[in-house]
């Protein structure tokens, strides 16, 4: 039987202007990632729904867009997403009526474009993966952060009386930010429902990585690429920057006549704050 469980249809196209018809052209409207950056219209309908086994691959990819080269295995990763599938959605592309999403020839791999999720990296911390996820947080303060973040990342990590929930919020490009309201909305419902299951999913702390850019111009100015996550910044507990140019397979992008760089920006919350960290995202979005 299927898990699945549709949460949300939501339409969202992109403004475009005249269609390319040259293999070359439709080569350069994707990034070296396989993510869309032409401006031709795409319109789709999205639905949010429990990760399944055949979503592993595309998770892993969008793990991978987070992680880029850091030295965790996002395989695993990606099975506990899935292995925890009560818990998060993946953002999947409406079928049509006459279309079976468990066809054999279609594992759906290529059909996954979000994962909106939480993992205990306390309750799981002897999992391999999760090690290194830590091991990777640690590693990112000692070498990032002021004295007070390092301290903290420090101090959650090694006592077991902290759970802390490792927040994983990834698209692919443009994929409007609405698209967020509705997938926060489900993971609220279900931690609720976890929680009163008596599950490990009562956080102390939450870690939750965000990608940032920063422009030549000025080094101060900071863009996310979800545009949801901007807002959260200012209830952080401590967060500091990592610049990833040096991971990523493009250092650099067009913006407005300068270049970004690519960036991560790793914010830690009390876990508390959760519910009001979903009512700014949401904020957000609506006023946008």
């Amino acid at each position: 039987m299927s898990n699945k469980k549709n949460k949300e249809v939501q339409k969202e196209s992109s403004e475009s202007e005249e269609e390319q018809d040259s293999g070359s052209e439709r080569d350069s409207d994707f990034d070296s990632d396989g993510n869309f950056v032409g401006d031709k219209e795409l319109q789709a309908d999205f639905e949010g729904r429990n990760p399944e086994d055949c979503d592993f691959h595309g998770i892993k990819q969008l793990l991978r867009q987070l992680f880029l080269k850091s030295n965790v295995d996002l395989g695993a990763l990606a099975q506990i997403i899935i292995s925890q599938n009560y818990i998060g959605s993946v953002v999947k592309q409406c079928l049509d009526d006459g279309q079976d999403d468990d066809d054999d020839d279609d594992d759906g791999s290529d059909g996954v474009f979000g994962i909106t999720t939480v993992i205990n990296i306390t309750k799981r911390k002897e999992e391999h993966c999760i090690k290194q996820v830590r091991q990777l947080l640690t590693a990112l303060a000692n070498d990032n952060a002021d004295d007070r973040a390092k301290a903290l990342v420090n101090k959650i990590l090694s006592d077991d009386a902290n759970h802390v929930g490792l927040v994983i919020n990834e698209r692919i490009l443009n994929i409007p930010a609405a698209i967020s309201v509705p997938l926060f909305a489900s993971l609220q419902n279900e931690l609720d429902k976890a929680l009163k299951k008596k599950m490990p999913y009562s956080f102390q702390y939450l870690v939750w990585i965000c990608k940032t850019y920063k422009t030549s111009d000025d080094e101060s100015e900071v863009l996310f690429a979800n545009q949801e996550e901007k807002p959260l910044v200012e209830e952080a507990l401590a967060s500091f920057d990592v610049d990833v140019t040096e991971q990523a397979e493009l250092s650099q992008w067009d913006y407005d006549g300068g270049a970004m760089t690519p960036c991560r920006k790793v914010l830690i919350f009390e876990g508390s704050k959760f519910n009001q960290l979903v009512r700014l995202l949401k904020e957000e979005v609506e006023n946008v």
